[in-house]
């Protein structure tokens, strides 16, 4: 149980950690939003997206919880960074949890 508990805990962080970092770093160094604008929001949150929840998946089986933490904890950063035209991007990347999940189910069953 505790295992599961850092498992959570470390996705967390590491989902604030990665939807953030590029946001933050554009609002310091606003010379760097030519070279990384749409970069986090297409590219690095959907790689993550899906490799977190295939990991975590391949781990535990398919858990909602894994989907709603992806899906939930880039909402702030929607709200602070962006703005609702964002929106979609948080339903692609529940797309994408759903279906780093599944790959991850599978794998799992596999062994």
């Amino acid at each position: 149980m505790l295992s599961i508990k850092k498992d959570i805990m470390l996705f967390i962080i590491a989902s604030l950690l990665i939807y953030n970092t590029i946001p933050v770093l554009n609002f310091i160094i606003p010379e760097s939003t030519t070279y990384t604008f749409l970069t986090d929001l297409w590219i690095t949150n959907a790689i993550y997206s899906l490799i977190g929840s295939l990991y975590l998946s391949k781990k535990y089986g398919f858990q909602i919880w894994i989907i709603f933490v992806t899906a939930c904890l880039f909402i702030p950063t929607m709200i602070i960074f962006y703005n609702t035209s964002a929106f979609i991007f948080l339903i692609i990347y529940i797309v994408i949890a759903v279906i780093g999940s599944i790959i991850g189910t599978l794998i799992k069953k596999k062994k």
